[in-house]
């Protein structure tokens, strides 16, 4: 899960099937349609940055603060 989430931040695009099935693994027991609604409503910065601290990645940042990638 934690090569697939790397691959997917280093893709700069968001993944929602990668993201349920992470939810699912941490105990989210909504169906698809839950998580999709549910994501409708929640910050997606502090998300990603949730689960970036949770797999213990460093951001990578150009010198202007955008994103450049995702680490170990």
């Amino acid at each position: 899960m934690k090569e697939q989430y790397i691959k997917m931040r280093n893709s700069h695009r968001i993944d929602a099937a990668l993201l349920y099935t992470f939810a699912r693994e941490q105990g989210f027991d909504g169906d698809t349609a839950a998580f999709m609604t549910a994501m409708q409503f929640m910050d997606i910065n502090e998300m990603l940055g949730a689960i970036d601290r949770k797999f213990e990645l460093i951001l990578l940042f150009d010198k202007n603060n955008k994103f450049i990638k995702v680490v170990e």
